[in-house]
């Protein structure tokens, strides 16, 4: 999941979105505080906490996992960082950059040279979330490729959805990189 990868080594979110930049900041916190870790968020001070879901304890020291909310330059990042969030691609040695991208109303991408992850935002938390996970069983049912009409066709009578629900699973999957498209034509692509 998500939220476990950002725990493990250093990480930079590039996101424009304040929502998802103050849900990972704070649900990271909370995960690190139940682990018993001493957590600390610089740049608190642009934190809207009317925005927050919940609250986190936070306590800066020496000892503690320093979170960067929204740091707008490499400055605002101290030596001993876990987690940054910004708008800009800061330039953090080591650091692994995640960009996010929003593939739905309720769901975002975030993305790197390595891997990918689909998240939506719930109540308290982060979930992950997996949708055309059947339209993905009938591409490979077909062989991996198809063309779009065939797909939407097919998987309409199949899963017993109107085609344009089919046709907006499709378009899902190529922003999330699952498929690619040309031409009218749909192929899968592989996971790695």
């Amino acid at each position: 999941m998500f939220i476990d990868e950002l725990v493990v080594g250093k990480h930079l979110i590039v996101s424009y979105y304040y929502s998802v930049n103050l849900r990972l900041t704070l649900t990271l916190a909370k995960l690190l505080k139940g682990r018993g870790e001493e957590v600390c968020i610089l740049n608190e001070h642009k934190i809207k906490w009317n925005l927050a879901p919940f609250t986190v304890e936070f306590n800066c020291s020496e000892s503690s996992v320093n979170l960067v909310f929204e740091a707008e330059s490499e400055l605002e990042v101290p030596k001993n960082y876990l987690f940054v969030t910004s708008s800009r691609k800061l330039n953090l040695p080591g650091a692994k950059t995640f960009h996010i991208k929003k593939i739905s109303e309720v769901a975002f991408l975030a993305y790197s040279e390595e891997a990918r992850f689909s998240f939506k935002i719930g109540k308290d938390t982060i979930e992950e979330f997996e949708q055309g996970e059947d339209l993905i069983k009938i591409l490979k049912d077909l062989g991996g490729e198809a063309t779009l009409r065939d797909l939407v066709n097919i998987s309409s009578k199949k899963l017993n959805l109107p085609k344009e629900k089919v046709r907006e699973e499709v378009s899902f999957l190529i922003n999330t990189g699952k498929i690619s498209m040309a031409k009218n034509f749909i192929r899968l692509n592989s996971p790695d």
